[in-house]
């Protein structure tokens, strides 16, 4: 059916997610008939997204877009969406989901929706190379830090208690592991292994692996562990809303990007316009304001981000092309990891 590795499908998961989608799917595109002429007067955008995104966007940004797409053309867009784990978003697109823009938690996602015919424009043309955001992974701890977790390699740690998101179905838990990986490299003969004991070492102490990082930290808040891993922006967001948390910035980090495509195989050719428009639309300079109001990093001005105090200096920044790219971090770190460390 696709070309994801079977240890990353949880098919009972991502057919929950289709079947949940299809019953709202006869509204899902303009009603299903095409206009006599040009974009339609009223039109249902679908978007799919990762599981931290949700607030940012139904909250804020489609709002936005609504309002700047009736002033500019008088047309009425209405937002159907669906937030959860990345890689069940695209294991329910590519079994059928009636996604028309799917935002990603990683460029491996948008490579999968590619390879099964679903995506033909090509992201890399869209501004910032179809990047819209982007947040650091981080450590998130009691107040106080009682067991004083300072770096990755705390969380190895006897007696440490870790909520980490499940990597066969959260993105922000495969950037995590190329964290957890990557900030052991030493540049040595035997670097590798360095690397791969230091998550198993961190691992050795998960006690919990919700399906999204969004999961993970509810769990987090609901009392479960000591530490959690997870983006940036989910903690900032958790913490401004009144939660009771500290966050850890380890001296060294990975910065995930989030990437935008468009599922062309389920836009029709009168929807396109309105679909564009509202690609377009997140790097301007609303959208991106809007998303760092929510504590995700802009993408197009370095200004929005300094605008926003609670952003965390990071110390050393780790990359994927650090990492092989990913079509060698992909199948050397996360498929590594999730044959050898999980075991259910």
């Amino acid at each position: 059916m696709s070309d994801i590795p079977k240890v990353t499908r949880l098919v009972v998961t991502a057919l929950a997610v289709v079947f949940g989608v299809m019953l709202i799917a006869g509204g899902c595109q303009s009603g299903g008939v095409q206009p006599a002429s040009g974009a339609p007067t009223r039109q249902i955008v679908v978007v799919y997204g990762f599981s931290i995104e949700e607030e940012a966007f139904t909250e804020d940004v489609f709002p936005a877009f609504q309002t700047y797409r009736q002033q500019q053309t008088g047309q009425e867009v209405t937002f159907h969406s669906v937030f959860t784990g990345s890689e069940q978003l695209t294991e329910a697109i590519i079994g059928g989901a009636p996604a028309d823009v799917a935002i990603m938690s990683n460029e491996q996602h948008a490579i999968w929706l590619h390879v099964n015919d679903l995506v033909e424009t090509d992201w890399h043309a869209l501004p910032n190379e179809g990047v819209v955001t982007s947040s650091p992974l981080v450590i998130v701890v009691r107040p106080g830090n009682p067991l004083g977790i300072t770096d990755w390699a705390d969380l190895a740690h006897s007696g440490v208690k870790l909520v980490h998101p499940d990597p066969r179905t959260s993105g922000g838990a495969q950037w995590a592991l190329l964290a957890e990986y990557g900030s052991a490299l030493q540049g040595r003969d035997d670097a590798v292994e360095v690397a791969r004991e230091q998550v198993r070492s961190i691992w050795a102490n998960v006690i919990a692996t919700p399906s999204s990082s969004r999961e993970a930290l509810k769990q987090f808040m609901f009392g479960v562990g000591d530490a959690l891993i997870t983006y940036e922006q989910d903690a900032l967001l958790a913490r401004s809303r009144g939660a009771e948390l500290e966050i850890v910035m380890p001296s060294r980090t990975i910065m995930s990007e989030h990437v935008v495509v468009i599922v062309d195989k389920n836009v029709k050719s009168w929807e396109r316009e309105t679909v564009n428009a509202f690609v377009d639309f997140l790097w301007s300079e609303r959208a991106q304001a809007a998303l760092t109001r929510y504590y995700f990093r802009a993408v197009t001005d370095e200004a929005l981000n300094e605008a926003v105090p609670e952003f965390h200096e990071i110390e050393q920044l780790l990359t994927v092309e650090e990492l092989g790219g990913w079509g060698k971090a992909y199948p050397e770190i996360i498929h590594w990891a999730v044959e050898e460390l999980i075991t259910e």
